[in-house]
C-alpha cells in the first residue's frame, strides 16, 4: 500500500477527471524522452540524494532505497509512490520530500500533478501537508496494530 502522486497532461479548461481518463486511454508504447529523464533524475537527487535507476523498454524508474520512494516516468505520464510505513516526524519528513519531488516532476516534465488521496492538485495538497501526514500516521498505526512491521513501526 502506498501514497501516490500522479502526473498527466492537463489543459487549463480540463477537469482532473477528464485529464486522468485521457491519460489512462492514451497509447503510451513509445519511450519517454531520455533527456527529460536525465533532468528528472538530477532533480530527484537534489531532494533525496543517491537513487538507483531502471531503464525499461517503455518507461524509466528510480528508487531511493532508504525511504522506498519511487519515481516512474512514461511517455505522457509520471508517478511518485511512497510506502505508507511512516509516522510522526518521519511521516512529516517524507511528505515534505514527496511534495518537493512533485514540484520537480511538474517543472521538468511539464505534466500537471494530482494527489488522488486528497483529490487535489499538487500545489493545493502540499499546502495541506498535515492532512497527508495524518494519513501516513493512520495507515502506519493500522499496520502496526495488525502486526505488519515496517522500517518505522518495528
Amino acid at each position: 500500500m502506498s501514497y501516490d502522486l500522479i502526473f498527466v497532461p492537463r489543459g487549463d479548461d480540463q477537469s482532473w477527471d477528464d485529464a486522468l481518463e485521457a491519460a489512462e486511454e492514451a497509447d503510451d508504447d513509445e519511450r519517454p524522452s531520455g533527456e527529460t529523464w536525465a533532468r528528472l533524475v538530477a532533480a530527484v537527487r537534489q531532494v533525496l540524494g543517491e537513487v538507483s535507476v531502471f531503464d525499461g523498454a517503455h518507461n524509466y524508474e528510480l528508487t531511493h532505497e532508504p525511504t522506498g520512494i519511487q519515481v516512474s516516468y512514461f511517455a505522457g505520464e509520471a508517478a511518485i509512490t511512497v510506502p505508507f510505513w511512516y509516522r510522526g516526524a518521519d511521516a512529516q519528513a517524507v511528505v515534505t520530500a514527496m511534495y518537493r519531488l512533485g514540484e520537480s516532476v511538474q517543472m521538468v516534465t511539464g505534466l500537471s500533478g494530482y494527489d488522488p488521496q486528497m483529490e487535489l492538485p499538487i500545489a493545493d495538497a502540499a499546502a495541506r501537508a498535515e492532512d497527508a501526514v495524518r494519513m501516513f500516521d493512520e495507515v502506519a498505526s493500522s499496520f502496526a496494530a495488525r502486526g505488519i512491521s515496517s522500517p518505522t513501526n518495528g
